[in-house]
């Protein structure tokens, strides 16, 4: 593991990403990132923060065709063909949407981890009770 004595860190308040410092393996130290939502950004580890556009096209990919890929056979059994075209391409549409709305949304609000911190920001303390209870029911 390399020294790390002489790096920089850097803080970013706006987004309230504050640098620590952690001993790993006797001597030698590591820099890293604490983030309200990822927790501790080390060297080693992934760093969603920083994935690029590349990057987060292939997350977004991911979560598109992970939605229901396994249920697509039946769909197509009982629908037929076109309708199940259609279909699937509706599905595609309404989940980049949906990718793009939570991406701008978190983007100004990046301290928002899950749908119980969405209800305490709209709605305080008792949204964030109300949207977690919801959440834990219906999940």
């Amino acid at each position: 593991m390399p020294h790390f004595d002489n790096f920089e860190k850097k803080v970013d308040e706006e987004n309230d990403i504050y640098p620590t410092t952690s001993i790993a393996h006797g001597e030698q130290r590591r820099a890293s990132v604490s983030d309200a939502v990822f927790g501790e950004i080390t060297e080693g580890g992934p760093n969603y923060r920083a994935v690029g556009w590349k990057g987060t096209t292939v997350l977004m990919l991911k979560t598109q065709i992970g939605l229901g890929v396994l249920s697509i056979p039946q769909v197509f059994d009982s629908l037929g063909l076109i309708p199940g075209i259609i279909c699937l391409l509706v599905v595609g549409v309404m989940t980049t949407w949906s990718d793009y709305i939570v991406g701008r949304f978190k983007l100004r609000h990046a301290d928002v981890y899950g749908i119980d911190d969405v209800g305490r920001k709209l709605f305080g303390r008792i949204g964030y009770e109300i949207f977690g209870i919801t959440f834990a029911l219906c999940a």
